[in-house]
C-alpha cells in the first residue's frame, strides 16, 4: 500500500472516530439536559465545539469522501466510506433530536422565567383600602 493511501485511510479512520465521539458528546449533552446538570452540559458543549473544529479543519477527508460518493465505484476504502456515511446519518438524526430538545427546553425556561417575573404582581403590600379589622361571624 503506497504511503499516500495509508495516510488517507488513517485520516478516514480518524474522521470516523471523531464523528462517533461527536455523537457520544451529543448523547451526553442530552442526558445532562434531562438531569438538569449544567456543569456536564457545559463540558459536553465544549467537547462538541472542539470536535467540530477538528472535523471542519480536515478538508482533505471531507473532499475525499464527497469524491468517493460521486464516483460510487469500488475502492479499497468503500467499506470504511460506507461506515462514515452511516455515522453521518446517525449523527444527523441525533442532531435533529438534540435541536428539538433544546427548542423545547428554551420554551420551558421561558415559561418558568415568565412565571417568576409575574410572581407577586397584583399583591400590593401598601395600605389596604378595605376595612382594617376582620371579624368572623357565624350563624347558627
Amino acid at each position: 500500500m503506497p504511503k499516500f493511501e495509508a495516510i488517507r485511510k488513517q485520516d478516514l479512520v480518524e474522521h470516523l472516530a471523531q464523528v462517533h465521539a461527536l455523537s457520544r458528546a451529543i448523547g451526553s449533552a442530552i442526558s445532562a439536559i434531562e438531569k438538569n446538570n449544567l456543569r456536564e452540559l457545559e463540558t459536553q458543549l465544549a467537547t462538541q465545539e472542539t470536535i467540530c473544529n477538528r472535523l471542519s479543519g480536515n478538508k482533505l477527508v471531507i473532499s475525499s469522501i464527497s469524491k468517493a460518493e460521486a464516483v460510487r465505484g469500488e475502492t479499497p476504502d468503500a467499506p470504511l466510506l460506507q461506515q462514515i456515511r452511516q455515522a453521518h446519518l446517525a449523527l444527523a438524526q441525533l442532531n435533529r433530536a438534540y435541536a428539538a430538545l433544546v427548542k423545547r427546553s428554551r420554551r420551558y425556561l421561558g415559561l418558568i422565567a415568565a412565571l417568576y417575573r409575574g410572581h407577586g404582581e397584583g399583591y400590593d403590600r401598601g395600605p389596604s383600602t378595605g376595612p382594617q379589622r376582620h371579624t368572623w361571624s357565624c350563624e347558627v
